[in-house]
C-alpha cells in the first residue's frame, strides 16, 4: 500500500507543472474580480469601473469590481494578498497602499512581498487650495503668512497619513512652516470645512475641486505634478515655488505574491491596450485623469520609490495610526 501511495504521489507531482501549464494557457476561465481599496462612488472606484468595462470586452470574460473600504486600504490589501495566486483577484489600490506599512508598529502586510505590481493604471494632478478669505494669492505669499504668524493656520485631510495628509506634511517640510493637522472622516468634510472657513489648506484631487474653483469657493495655490497640468493650465505646479516638489496622485493594480508570470504579464498587456482604448481615455480625461498602463517591471521601480518616499515623510513627520 505504502508503494501504490508513493507511486501516486510521484505521478500527481509530475503531472502538477503540465496541469499549472494547462490552467495558466487557458486563463481567464472565469471571472476576474479587482478588489478596491475605497468605498462604490468615488474617483478611485469608477476609475477601477472603467478599466473593468473595457476589460471584459477585450478578454471576453466577466471582471468584476468588489469594493472593500477601510483601514486606509489595509483591509483590501490583506484579503488580495491572502487569496489565490491564480490570476483571478487582484488590488486596485492607490499611494495609501506605500504609505500604510510604515504609520504601524505591526505593518497589516508587507508591500513587497506579498503582492507583484501589475500595473500603474493612471496618474492624476492634486490641487493645493485656501480659504478666499485669506489674504494670500500665491503660495510663496501664503508661505510667507505661514511665517509671520506660526501656529495660527491649520490644515485638513481625509484622515491621517491619507493621500491628502502627506502631501501637506512635505510641502511643509520643503517651506519650512508649520500648520496644525485637522483630520476629517473623508475629503467631502474637509473640503467643506474648507469653504466654510474652519480650516485653511487642503489638497485633493483635481476634479472634486473644479467647481469650487470655477465659482470662487477656494483659491488655487497650485498643482502638485512636476509640472503644470493641461486641465489648469492657468494654475502653477507647487514646484515652481518650491523646487523638486511633486506629489502625483496614482492608481495601480497588483496581484498575489506567486501569481505566475506570464499571467501578470498578460494582464499588464491587456491594461494597456484597454487604457489606450480612445473611448478609455475620453472616459478618464473627463474626471481629469492621466491614463499610463505601465510594464510590471516599470510599475516595480515606481512603486519602490514611492514606498522610499512615503517612508521618509511619514518618519520625519512621525504618523503614527496606533
Amino acid at each position: 500500500m505504502d508503494m501504490l501511495r508513493r507511486i501516486a504521489i510521484a505521478i500527481a507531482l509530475a503531472l502538477l507543472p503540465t496541469a499549472l501549464a494547462h490552467a495558466q494557457s487557458t486563463w481567464p476561465d472565469r471571472p476576474i474580480k479587482l478588489v478596491v481599496h475605497v468605498a462604490a462612488g468615488g474617483g478611485v472606484d469608477l476609475m477601477a469601473r472603467v478599466l473593468a468595462d473595457k476589460l471584459s470586452q477585450q478578454m471576453s470574460q466577466r471582471v468584476l469590481i468588489e469594493n472593500m473600504g477601510g483601514g486606509g486600504g489595509a483591509i483590501a490589501a490583506r484579503t488580495v494578498a491572502k487569496a489565490d495566486p491564480d490570476g483571478y483577484t487582484f488590488l486596485f489600490v492607490g499611494p495609501g497602499h506605500a504609505a500604510v506599512p510604515f504609520m504601524h508598529k505591526q505593518p497589516p502586510y508587507d508591500p513587497i512581498n506579498d503582492f507583484i505590481p501589475v500595473s500603474l493604471v493612471t496618474q492624476f494632478p492634486l490641487v493645493v487650495v485656501i480659504n478666499p478669505n485669506l489674504p494670500a494669492k500665491n503660495l510663496a505669499e501664503f508661505i510667507a503668512l505661514l511665517k509671520k504668524e506660526p501656529g495660527k493656520h491649520t490644515f485638513g485631510s481625509s484622515g491621517i497619513g491619507g493621500s491628502s495628509h502627506i502631501p501637506v506634511e512635505m510641502l511643509m517640510h520643503m517651506a519650512n512652516v508649520k500648520m496644525t493637522h485637522v483630520p476629517f472622516r473623508g475629503n467631502g468634510p474637509s473640503s467643506a470645512a474648507l469653504i466654510g472657513g474652519q480650516i485653511d489648506l487642503i489638497i485633493d484631487g483635481l476634479a472634486p475641486q473644479l467647481g469650487n474653483i470655477a465659482e470662487n469657493r477656494v483659491r488655487v495655490l497650485g498643482v502638485t505634478t512636476k509640472e503644470r497640468t493641461p486641465f489648469l493650465p492657468d494654475a502653477p505646479a507647487v514646484s515652481e515655488t518650491l523646487p523638486g516638489y511633486q506629489f502625483p496622485m496614482w492608481v495601480g493594480l497588483f496581484a498575489p505574491a506567486k501569481t505566475p508570470r506570464d499571467i501578470v504579464e498578460r494582464m499588464s498587456a491587456e491594461i494597456a491596450k484597454a487604457v489606450r482604448d480612445p473611448t478609455t481615455k475620453q472616459r478618464y480625461t473627463e474626471v481629469k485623469v492621466d491614463a499610463v498602463g505601465s510594464t510590471p517591471e516599470e510599475f516595480d521601480k515606481f512603486f519602490r520609490e514611492q514606498l522610499k518616499f512615503n517612508e521618509d515623510i511619514i518618519k520625519r513627520a512621525n504618523i503614527q495610526q496606533d
